[in-house]
């Protein structure tokens, strides 16, 4: 939910502080911080483009880049380019070096976003740059402030394919935060750096016991390859997120006219009982007696290893609620139907990336943290997040990557980029769940150091096809 922005009555000599020449920061001073793990990646202070607060707090905004040459003026601070900012800055406020009014941002021509100083491809989409937020995301069709769902539906609703280190209901606090972007290289390898530092938990304001630090690195491994580490450090205080259990069901693939039994994309975290479901629906449903009705109905889990629930019309899954019409792909494209345990006070984040297909309506998605307690996340509990690591010995850092646009997470197919060991002592290797994926997603076979992540395909039979 947008809550007010807050204004600081900063003076004038506090927002225009004397910065280096060699350095790419705005006007005003970031804030001290220091990580307190072992994930972060540091960047040299002249290659950090900063999100200039002017002053202000923000909640739920998308984060655009004013190039080099812009000066832009709002809330009396003067910021000159390269910067960050959460405001859609144009001619009104900013000029060019020559004192032209000029429009740094604008989202149809991409005009905004952040380069990555290499191409990706993306599950088939070749990208060079995009739109990070305050939300712990980055997406890549258009800029979007969505949090607290799954990654499908995060992607699905934005209709944008995009990553979140830290999909959630996060809060920028201009006292403590910053937010920082950056072009590097890693092991060799051109790489940039996305850095949410202290964010808090929406929507505490001032100074607060809240830190929610995470980075996003993307690695070029060359023709449009990479690896992406997601680097987790102080996690405390957050009571936000989607109400978890939660199942995706295709409604084009994953049910069946005339029966309750239902495929769904994932169970993790589904156990006994009959659960009451909230709904959230990305596309149009054809189906609309199922999608409606499921709105007051109860799901329970059949088959584990099938994927399986049933959908019922009251508490004690008794009565079935059946599937009345098969989607209508050819006048509706794909949709699906997200059931949550409506009773449930766990609530999960979502972490990794995921893909929308705006000609099909498909959505694929690889979740890190796939209906996962956050209370047991947090650096007070029992198994916090800046502890835990996937393909490195280092703690707090998961790393996956993409070859050819399907994702890969065994430790083999990643070639070294970005799994360096630790400084430190080794984290403690952890039990490795089995990993749930579709035919969509490229998976090499499990072993010791393969990557422990629910890698979620969204459709049974998701097809590749180049996105322009």
């Amino acid at each position: 939910m947008k809550i007010s922005k807050l204004v600081a009555a900063l003076s004038a000599a506090t927002l225009f502080a004397i910065v280096p020449a060699s350095t790419a920061l705005a006007n005003t001073t970031p804030n001290p911080w220091s990580p307190q793990g072992e994930s972060w990646i540091s960047v040299a202070e002249s290659s950090k483009v900063y999100l200039e607060s002017f002053g202000e707090s923000y909640d739920d905004d998308e984060i655009y880049y004013v190039a080099e040459g812009h000066t832009c003026t709002y809330n009396n601070v003067v910021a000159t380019g390269p910067f960050l900012t959460t405001q859609t800055l144009n001619s009104g406020e900013c000029v060019d070096d020559g004192g032209n009014a000029t429009t740094p941002i604008d989202t149809a021509t991409r005009a905004g976003t952040f380069d990555f100083g290499f191409d990706i491809n993306f599950y088939g989409t070749t990208f060079s740059s995009g739109w990070p937020n305050t939300n712990g995301g980055l997406f890549f069709a258009a800029p979007n402030s969505r949090y607290d769902k799954t990654l499908a539906v995060l992607a699905g609703q934005g209709a944008s394919s995009a990553m979140f280190p830290l999909g959630g209901d996060l809060y920028y606090e201009f006292t403590e935060s910053n937010f920082w972007a950056a072009q590097t290289t890693i092991d060799g390898h051109d790489a940039v750096v996305f850095s949410w530092e202290k964010f808090h938990n929406c929507c505490n304001d001032g100074a607060a016991a809240d830190d929610m630090s995470f980075q996003l690195v993307l690695i070029d491994a060359g023709n449009g390859d990479f690896n992406a580490m997601f680097n987790y450090d102080r996690f405390e205080n957050f009571d936000e997120g989607y109400r978890a259990p939660a199942v995706l069901i295709d409604m084009a693939n994953g049910t069946t006219v005339g029966s309750n039994i239902v495929e769904v994309q994932d169970v993790t975290n589904v156990g006994a009982g009959c659960y009451e479901s909230s709904t959230t629906n990305i596309g149009t449903i054809t189906d609309s007696t199922f999608s409606d009705a499921a709105g007051s109905s109860y799901f329970k889990l059949e088959d584990a290893s099938d994927k399986t629930i049933s959908v019922w019309t009251d508490n004690a899954c008794t009565v079935p609620l059946n599937v009345s019409v098969a989607q209508d792909v050819a006048n509706d494209k794909n949709a699906y139907l997200q059931l949550n345990d409506r009773g449930s006070t766990v609530n999960a984040v979502g972490a990794g990336w995921s893909t929308y297909d705006s000609l099909t309506g498909v959505v694929d998605a690889t979740e890190l943290l796939f209906n996962i307690d956050t209370d047991t996340l947090l650096s007070t509990g029992t198994d916090p997040l800046v502890d835990k690591s996937r393909n490195t010995d280092v703690p707090g850092r998961f790393v996956m990557g993409q070859r050819g646009g399907s994702t890969v997470v065994a430790l083999e197919d990643l070639g070294g980029i970005g799994t360096g060991e630790a400084a430190g002592p080794e984290a403690e290797e952890e039990a490795q769940p089995e990993l749930a994926a579709t035919g969509a997603t490229d998976v090499a076979p499990l072993g010791i150091a393969a990557f422990a992540l629910i890698a979620v395909g969204i459709a049974a039979t998701v097809r590749r096809r180049n996105r322009a």
